[in-house]
Formats: structure tokens, sequence, C-alpha cells
């Protein structure tokens, strides 16, 4: 099909100057011009008039669970199927809400991007890293005492359905992160330092030896791409910078000596600045925090003291050292909170303006994630076009925005401004 989009301000992903009063032209789900001047319309199959609207890529929330659809403890009660059917409306919202391509930072989600693709249901593009992959009492270990039996190991379903796998050693390192491939990963997350969002791992742990993270390394770049660690603390950190990890997710505790090294070696940091909720002020809970035991979960509260703190001290440090860094959110539909996904995930983008400024925050939930979908190389899900850009040969993925988001980038952070949504040149909303 051919599709004309006219009259339209474009911001290609990557530079500030919009492309003013434009044409589009989009054949067969790909962009395949950008240019402004007369154009002949009759040979289009569609017409969709941009007058009055800035035209931007597709987002693209780089730190997503699409299966973790509720705490924890929560997720422990799911039968399987609920945890499918969950993410499959989960992935449907985020596309209305601008979303069209989510990097996924651990989960079983393959059969959903299957089912996205094929057009069997709605949802964003998914560069899946299928199991999450921890140490024995590391981050996701989250069976209750009463379900580990120590021949057997974790019976949490959590756990069993492949969320989480588990890898002690280099040899079963190896093992699991070429399981992860064969069963359809872009990437390979790894949790290689304590967390918030499991029971059995203070935050200040760090998780994995230097041997077993260069083990997941040096399998995952056999295979033509990169590992995405999970961890906060200085060290963790510069042990995944001896291992070769690209993308450090959170990182949130960073020194000044982890930031000149993540210079020095190019890689990626994914923020995920949602603690302390969208304003800075801390979410407030409908309900109170699961219990272990009958004992409170503790370590929650006052983390998120630690990592308020420490997140001025790491916007200062990507700042002064222009460090890379893409748009993530580490979202999910958390029945714990009053406001869901709906409610959170574009209003993250806040916090991207208020540390970064408009066009640089804007560039980090697009053409960032461009650059960092280059390092998937052949594991690339969609070898076809370019995600979180707009020029030729990339996907028709892009959003009708009211106003500018260059210039002002709380635009987004309400859905309601974004008036259409396109993927691959198909509309899944259109309220102009």
């Amino acid at each position: 099909m051919n599709i004309l989009i006219k009259n339209a301000n474009v911001f290609d992903g990557k530079n500030e100057n919009l492309k003013m009063c434009s044409n589009i032209v989009i054949k067969d789900g790909k962009v395949r011009e950008i240019f402004s001047g007369d154009i002949c319309e009759e040979n289009f199959d569609k017409i969709y008039d941009a007058d009055g609207y800035t035209v931007i890529p597709g987002l693209v929330d780089s730190h997503i669970h699409f299966s973790f659809t509720a705490p924890v403890a929560v997720c422990a009660t799911y039968r399987y199927d609920e945890f499918v059917l969950r993410s499959a409306r989960y992935a449907a919202e985020m596309l209305q809400r601008g979303i069209t391509t989510a990097r996924d930072a651990g989960g079983v989600t393959v059969g959903l991007k299957n089912c996205i693709d094929n057009g069997m249901l709605d949802g964003p593009r998914i560069f899946p890293s299928n199991g999450a992959i921890i140490q024995t009492s590391g981050h996701g270990a989250n069976a209750y005492y009463s379900d580990f039996d120590p021949e057997r190991g974790d019976t949490n379903l959590t756990n069993k359905s492949g969320m989480f796998v588990t890898a002690d050693g280099r040899d079963e390192m190896l093992k699991k992160v070429r399981q992860q491939l064969f069963l359809g990963a872009s990437q390979i997350k790894v949790m290689a330092g304590g967390g918030m969002g499991s029971f059995f791992d203070p935050l200040s742990t760090v998780q994995f030896t230097l041997d077993e993270l260069k083990a997941a390394v040096e399998a995952a770049s056999d295979y033509g791409t990169y590992v995405m660690a999970h961890l906060y603390i200085p060290r963790s950190i510069n042990r995944a910078l001896d291992a070769g990890v690209m993308s450090y997710e959170h990182a949130t505790l960073m020194d000044e000596g982890n930031a000149k090294r993540m210079r020095e070696k190019g890689v990626w940091i994914c923020m995920c600045p949602q603690f302390g909720g969208n304003g800075g002020q801390q979410v407030k809970r409908s309900r109170p925090m699961p219990t272990l035991l009958g004992t409170p979960v503790k370590k929650y509260k006052p983390s998120i003291e630690i990592m308020k703190n420490g997140l001025l001290n790491q916007v200062e440090l990507i700042n002064k050292y222009d460090l890379n860094v893409v748009f993530g959110t580490d979202q999910f539909r958390e029945e714990y909170v009053q406001d869901e996904p709906k409610d959170r995930q574009l209003a993250d983008l806040r916090n991207f303006k208020k540390y970064f400024g408009s066009y640089r925050g804007l560039k980090m939930a697009t053409g960032n994630a461009y650059e960092l979908s280059k390092l998937t190389t052949y594991q690339n899900p969609y070898p076809d076009g370019k995600i979180g850009v707009l020029e030729e040969g990339s996907f028709a993925d892009l959003l009708f925005v009211k106003g500018n988001p260059v210039q002002d980038l709380e635009i987004l952070c309400d859905p309601d401004n974004i008036k259409l949504v396109m993927k691959g040149g198909k509309v899944y909303k259109d309220e102009r």
C-alpha cells in the first residue's frame, strides 16, 4: 500500500531542527522518502494530512517487562495462562500510548511477540531477552522458603515458567545464555547485582563472578549480540565493564570512576528513573506491601531514599561525560499502586525533560534506541527496517502529536496529545 503523509513537521529522531511542511512517502510499511515541495496525490492509496501536528518516530521503551503484570508476591499466585493473557492486554494498551517498540528486559515474551508480528494481536515490536539469568539467591530469586527444595530447586511458578533462569558457574552460564538465544532472545539479560523487587538480595550485593559474566558476554557475542545487566552499585558496574557488558540497566548509584570508564567503552545506560514516582513524590500505595513468612518486607522504603539521592548524582555524571542513554521505564501493571502504567509510562518522560532537556530526552526515546538496536546485528528481530527514526528505510512507525515535543517533552506525558499512532504503515489510533 502506498501512503502519503503531507504537511508534516517532522522530527527524525536525531536532529533537533524539524523538517517543516514535509511529505512522507510510505510503501509496504516503510518510509521511502521524506521531502518538501509539491507532490502528485493520485498514486496513493491513503493520504493523511498532518497539518497542525508534529510527526515523530514511534517511542521506544528500552526496559519493559511484559510478563510481570503484578508485584512479585501476586505473580506467584497466577496460572501461566493468566500471565499470557495479561501481557497481551498490556501490549495493546502500550501501543495506544505511542510505544511502537519495546525491549523486554526479562520474561517469556517470544510468543507474544510472534502473535503481534503476525497480526493476531496489537502491540509494539518486541526485542525479547527471554528469561532473565540469575544466580542462586540473586535478584529474581522470588521463591518462598516453603517453595524451595534442595534437590529440585525453585518451584515458584514465576521461575518455573522460564521468566527467570538460574545459572551458577561458567558452564551453566554458557548453557543458559545459549538456551535463551535458542528460544528467540535478541539480547541477553543478566542480574548482576541486588535490587528492590525480590526478597533475598540486598541492594549492595554483587552478583555473578567476573568469569560468569565474561561467559555470558562471550556466548552472546558469538551469536552477534550483547548483554544487558541489572545493577546499581559501583563495584557491580566495574565488574560488568571488565566483562564487556554493553547495556547497564539502572546503574543508579554509579560513581565518577564508573562514568569515565563508561565513556571510554561507549556503553549504554537505561536509567529507569521511576523511583519516587513521577514528580519526585513517592508512589502512594492503596494496599500494604507483601509479607514474607509474616514479616513485612522492609527493603523497599529505605531503598527509595537511597535511589532518589543516587539518581541526582547519576544525572550529573551522565551530563558531565555525555554518556549514551536510552529511555526505559521498568514499568509493569502493579496492583499495589493506585496509578497504573497508562498513567505512569509516558509520565516518566517528565524526568527526562527535567534532567536532560526536551530534545535530548526525546532523542533518548527514539533515535538513541535505534543506535542501541544495532548491537543485536543479525539477532535483530526486525532486520528489514529501522526503529526509533524517521528516514529512508525506517519502519513507518510514527505519531501525530499535538504540539512540538522537541521544544516541550511534557506534551507526550499526556497520551491525549498523541492523536495518531501508526506502526508499519497501519493506523492503530486516530483521534484527530
